[in-house]
């Protein structure tokens, strides 16, 4: 390969890796599924399901109660 062929890929190999890290850092909140158990009943209802004693949320989730604020629905 010649040395501009070279400085190329390497330029949009790193064009393509800084992409990967922005996409994957501004990651949305999963919307609420459309189906019976996730109907829009509000923060309340879904502590039912996801609260302390049911599904656990993920370490990195904030501290809140406010479910509606980041996950919407699909409708």
């Amino acid at each position: 390969m010649k040395r501009a062929q070279l400085i190329s890929f390497a330029a949009i190999a790193v064009l393509a890796i800084l992409i990967g890290v922005l996409v994957l850092r501004n990651r949305q909140p999963p919307v609420l599924p459309l189906d019976d158990d996730h109907v829009w009943r509000g923060a309340p209802g879904c502590e039912e399901c996801h609260g302390p004693d049911g599904i656990p949320r993920s370490r990195n989730h904030p501290v809140g109660q406010d479910c509606t604020r980041c996950h919407g629905n699909k409708s």
